[in-house]
């Protein structure tokens, strides 16, 4: 039996949790903040199936209080002149739900399978000695375990104090992250209703980052995120110019008004060490062109969980490696093409995703499956309408091949885990990162 030790409440931590209590294993999660208190007050898109099979029940058991369908969407150019909407079908038609309950519903199943829980225990380093991760450092003494899961969160205190020659990455990057703030405002009535209620502001005011406005029954959901941090009058300042364009959007807030941090990158190469394996956004698991990162983070945890089962008394980083492997071949691959496209969007300026939007070189499918279809017929299309402004084009086609080969590097790990050559595939990758400039 192993002693597990969970750094924070984050999805991914509790799904191998509780797993891993099912088996048997003594498994401890240290939560800084006091129970019943987390999530942000806001919705998050994911798969409900993939939650409803983690919890063990039926997804039709979900309550309709606590959910409710999304609506078509339509991401707007930075001048506003042009929309590329995205229009679901009965069958495609997603599904959001408040984050706290799902919070919830995680933490009582972990509970049910056997995890501890430590709320109100804050998280202040690891524990490492002769390379290896063995225990955790607590604002209310340390404790020491086999394996140490990190879902701590972007700045995890742990990932964040780990020995840098275990080749993980420490600290997010700028544009590596959103910095949100994200509000429900009541809607007043005698409005019509769009058709895409769900509007995506790219570059919004020429800034590094995006805005929404998704107009729903009672309320009016706002997000500003930048990559960079928002000011308090920043924040109001667009708000207001969003209601002044949204007329239907009211002052009093129903929800929300919380600032949060949101990865929006791709995942982390490097995920494990000796006694260590980083989960959620602790890996930075999300999709960056929208920052959806539960499915990820379900995904991983199961994964994990599988991993350490599959153990036998070693969990060291050659053993644990099998999760990190499977997670890049699966899922990896798919958000680093993801981060491509979300980098050369922002590397560009506002007057050339203009361009981009008129021109209609970037689709529905690159925005929202961040540049899938990328078959010679499909790159021929955008070549005969980028043309007109090449320097653009040639920016945004670079994104995309970049995008699709660090995809495939991504999707051929080092089968064994050796720290040279794992190592020396993380730099690979690193060398083909799209940097955002000051």
């Amino acid at each position: 039996m192993y002693t597990i030790l969970v750094a924070g409440a984050g999805h991914g931590g509790l799904t191998a949790a509780a797993i891993l209590a099912s088996a048997g294993h003594n498994v401890t999660v240290f939560e800084k903040k006091a129970e019943h208190t987390l999530g942000h007050d806001w919705e998050d898109r994911f798969t409900f199936p993939l939650l409803a099979q983690v919890l063990g029940m039926d997804e039709d058991t979900f309550s309709t209080e606590i959910w409710r369908y999304r609506g078509d969407c339509a991401f707007i150019s930075p001048n506003k002149e042009k929309k590329i909407p995205i229009h679901f079908t009965p069958e495609t038609r997603q599904k959001i739900m408040w984050r706290a309950p799902i919070l919830e519903m995680l933490i009582r199943h972990a509970k049910d399978c056997g995890v501890q829980f430590r709320f109100s225990t804050e998280v202040i380093g690891p524990i490492v000695e002769d390379g290896r991760v063995c225990g955790l450092n607590t604002a209310h003494g340390s404790v020491t375990g086999d394996l140490v899961i990190d879902a701590a969160g972007v700045f995890s205190p742990v990932r964040s104090n780990l020995p840098e020659d275990f080749g993980i990455e420490q600290s997010p990057r700028r544009g590596d992250l959103f910095y949100a703030c994200r509000t429900y405002f009541n809607r007043l009535p005698g409005f019509p209703v769009a058709r895409e209620p769900f509007e995506v502001f790219l570059r919004h005011n020429g800034e590094a980052g995006l805005s929404w406005c998704c107009t729903n029954d009672e309320s009016v959901d706002v997000l500003i995120g930048r990559i960079d941090p928002l000011t308090d009058a920043q924040i109001e300042a667009l708000q207001a110019q969003l209601r002044s364009e949204h007329p239907w959007m009211g002052t009093e807030v129903l929800h929300g008004g919380q600032r949060g941090f949101i990865p929006v990158r791709r995942p982390l190469t490097v995920m494990v060490a000796n006694g260590y394996a980083a989960v959620g956004d602790s890996a930075f698991m999300t999709t960056p062109m929208n920052g959806m990162g539960i499915d990820l983070s379900l995904q991983a945890g199961k994964l994990l969980a599988e991993t350490v089962l599959h153990a036998k008394g070693d969990l060291s980083a050659q053993v644990l490696w099998r999760y990190n492997r499977e997670f890049h071949r699966r899922y990896g691959a798919v958000t680093a093409k993801n981060d491509a496209l979300k980098c050369t969007i922002l590397t560009l300026p506002a007057e050339g995703v203009d361009f981009l939007f008129a021109e209609e070189v970037v689709e529905a499918s690159d925005l929202a499956g961040g540049g899938k279809d990328m078959t010679f017929d499909a790159l021929r299309k955008k070549l005969t309408r980028g043309i007109k402004q090449p320097d653009t084009f040639l920016t945004l086609l670079n994104g995309l091949l970049r995008g699709r080969l660090v995809a495939t590097v991504y999707k051929a790990p080092p089968r064994v885990y050796t720290r040279e050559g794992v190592l020396a595939w993380s730099r690979r990758i690193a060398s083909l990162d799209i940097p955002i400039e000051h």
